[in-house]
Formats: C-alpha cells, structure tokens, sequence
C-alpha cells in the first residue's frame, strides 16, 4: 500500500502548489534498491503579487544524480500561474503572478529518474494595495524593526521580526526584495529579504560594521558603507554579497552613496579634504572628482533622474540651503534661499519637483518647489515633519511628523487629503515606497 501524498495547503489569499516527486514507499527504478524521494525547500512560501521565491529540490537515492524538472502547474502563463527563471536540476526561481490568482495554479518539480513521485510544497500569495505599499521603521515591538503596509495603512505586518534591531530598508529597482542593516548577529550587518520578509539572507560577514546599502538602478549591485578597513567607506558587492570591494580606499570618512540613474556613477559625500565636500567616481571606484570645491559642508547628493543634475545640501551660506549643480559640478545654484534651514531635498520621479523639509516658518514642515526653485508651496501645518518620499506615481508624498509621537503621514502631492497611516504610539519614521515592477 502506497503512503498518501501530502496535499497543498492554503495560507493566505491564493495558494500555489510547488510539487516535487516523494513516493517513498517504492524502490528506485530497476527494483531491489532504496526508494527515490524528493525534498523542496522552503516547503511553504508566502508572497505577495510579483513576489519572488527562490526553490530547491534535493533527490535522494538517485545514483544517477539527474536532479528534476520544473514547470508551472497551470495552463493560464504567466499572468495566472506566475513564472520560472533561472533553472537547473536543483533549484528555480519562482515570481508570483501581478494579480492574486484563482485557485489552483502551482509549480511542479518532478524527477528526472522516477517521475511518479510527488512532495507539495505551498506559495500562497496576497495582493499589493492599489496604491502601492510603504516600508517603514518602527520602535512597537521594544526595538527597531521593519514594517510593511499597503499606502492606504492596511495590510500592516512586521518584516523583520527580531529581537535585535533592524534599519534602514533599501527596496529593489523590481521592488522584489528589501536590502536592510541588522545587529542581529552582534554588529550591523546588510542582510536580503523579500518583499513579504521571507527569505531572510545575510549579505556581509565582517566584524566592523556594514550599513545604509544602496541598489544600483539594474539591481545587481549594493553599495555600503563599512569600517572593515578602519574607516567609513563606501563598498560595492553583487546583489549576493559576493566580491566586496572598497571603491573609496580613502582614510577619511565616506559616505551617502547615490548612484546616477544609468548606473555608470556614483555621487558621495567625504571628509577627505578636511571639510564636507560631494565627490563622484565610476561605479567601480575609478575617477573620484570633488564636484563642490567648497570651504562649508556639502552633503547628501540626489541625482536627477535624467541623471544631469544633483541636488545637494550646503552650509555655505550660514545655514543649512538646497542646492543644484550640473553632474560635473559646474552651476552650482542655490534653490531655497532662507534663513532657516533647508534640508532632505527629494525629486520627484519625473523630475519637475523637489519636496524638502524646511524650517523658515518655525517648526520643520513638507515644502513643494520647481526644479528649478520656483514656485515653493507648504504642504503641512503639524508638530514637526521629515523625510518626505514620493510614491512611484508622483501622485502622494508619504513622510514622518513628531506630535505627541512620531508617525507615517501620507499627503497627495497637492496639499490635500492628508492622513495619518500608522496610529500608533511609538515611534514609526523613514518611509520608503515599494517601486513598481519594469
């Protein structure tokens, strides 16, 4: 009598079957010898639409060592079943459909030797708000983790779960997976996960510390910064955390990696001249120029997106001020022109605003200008409020206000329509938007 095959179980939203051949009470083909069995691992996934999974299946018994194939378990492509990439006999990489699907679909990884035997495996997958969805950093569980929502404050969940804290959330160009820093492992380290928090990998393994990581634009480079080598610098890895490289090879301090939008630049702030200047290089460390040239500190470079112009702050009026210059430095222009201070400048995704944080009416508050200076509208009248972050659409600007507590806001890019998000008396800031997939 034969074992029962174990079923697919629902998790949430729809399920997706990921199946691979287990049959053990037979022998391996040709009789007399030990059965055939096949392991997946994950055995279960939970993933939001357009989430990816990365599977393994282990054959045992096989002493031909073919491995399996895989497939989709569904006849609708990939718009109801989800898809397949970088296959092998060992392993696939599953991306979940844009939409929830009907019940039913899965993923199928059979035996190459015996393809009679079957193991299930489950994906269950749940929607992404319409509006998109938030990460955010949180201090309600008694430490610092990373949260997840949908843009509308539903759908709220704890990404990192882990007693140590958690920082600094950095999406994926595809906005598949999250890069982050964690103390988790004693010191700060950068460590991968997916979207949904599953998947959880360690990225650097260093005793100095490895923090704020950077995608490049195509997704297949983090910059860091790290202390292995006695001070800040800015590194560069493979989106695996293979081949660290020191870029900056500099004793000075280095930081604020940004990355111009064709991936061939990267922008930083350094110390290396005895005061804050902005400095550019290649991507791979090679031609490093100090753009700013400036007695007073210069930090925080933003690029365009058409990757022409970065903005930066400066003190080299008295006070904290927004400044643009041209990609190679030249035309440096002051855009705020307060006397209070003006800082956390955002460009908008097309490129025809900034949102700062400015203090010229008291109080730190979300300003609106032009790209060009012009035209600066205040957006919020609340306790103080920071970190403004444009929705992939440019259509809302979510951010954080300290009242009684901090909290995430989110503000249609017009002034109206304003609304707390996370309601919660500890503190929650830094929002960062999922981008939408290619």
């Amino acid at each position: 009598m034969s074992a029962p095959r174990t079923r697919c179980r629902s998790l949430i939203g729809a399920s997706l079957c990921l199946l691979a051949a287990c049959s053990p009470d037979s022998t391996a083909p040709g009789g007399g010898g030990p059965a055939i069995s096949v392991a997946v691992a994950p055995p279960s996934a939970s993933l939001l639409t357009s989430g990816v999974q990365d599977f393994t299946a282990t054959v045992t018994n096989d002493p031909s060592n073919s491995g399996v194939t895989w497939s989709t378990g569904c006849s609708g492509g990939a718009a109801a079943c989800g898809s397949l990439t970088n296959v092998t006999n060992t392993s696939a990489t599953y991306t979940a459909p844009a939409t929830v699907p009907p019940a039913g679909p899965g993923v199928t990884a059979t035996s190459v030797t015996d393809n009679s035997k079957s193991l299930t495996a489950t994906v269950a997958i749940a929607a992404i708000g319409a509006d998109g969805q938030i990460a955010f950093m949180t201090g309600r569980d008694g430490n610092r983790e990373i949260y997840g929502m949908n843009a509308d404050g539903s759908g709220l969940r704890n990404l990192t779960k882990n007693p140590a804290f958690d920082d600094s959330p950095a999406w994926s160009p595809d906005g598949t997976k999250i890069a982050f820093t964690s103390a988790r492992d004693g010191n700060e380290e950068i460590y991968l996960m997916n979207a949904d928090g599953s998947g959880v990998t360690r990225l650097t393994n260093n005793l100095a510390y490895d923090r704020a990581p950077a995608w490049s634009p195509d997704g297949t480079k983090i910059a860091f910064v790290s202390t292995r080598d006695g001070s800040e610098e800015i590194y560069l890895m493979n989106a695996d955390g293979s081949t660290p490289l020191n870029l900056t090879t500099n004793p000075a301090t280095d930081g604020a990696a940004a990355w111009s939008p064709d991936g061939g630049k990267i922008a930083f702030e350094t110390y290396r001249d005895g005061n804050w200047e902005i400095y550019v290089m290649h991507a791979d460390g090679s031609g490093q120029m100090n753009l700013t040239n400036n007695a007073a500190a210069d930090l925080l470079p933003a690029w365009s997106p058409d990757g022409t112009k970065i903005l930066f702050q400066s003190e080299r009026d008295g006070n904290r001020e927004i400044y643009l210059m041209y990609a190679d430095g030249s035309g440096p222009a002051n855009l705020t022109n307060s006397l209070r201070a003006d800082f956390g400048p955002v460009w908008s995704p097309d490129g025809t605003k900034i949102a700062f944080s400015s203090e010229r009416d008291g109080g730190s508050q979300i300003y609106l200008m032009n790209a060009d200076g012009s035209d600066v509208t205040r957006l919020t009248s609340m306790g103080r409020a920071f970190d403004p972050a444009w929705s992939p659409d440019a259509a809302k600007i979510a951010f954080d206000s300290s009242g009684d507590n901090t909290e995430i806001y989110v503000i249609n890019a017009d002034g109206s329509a304003l609304r707390n998000l996370t309601n919660n008396p500890a503190t929650d800031i830094r929002p960062a938007w999922r981008p939408r997939s290619p």
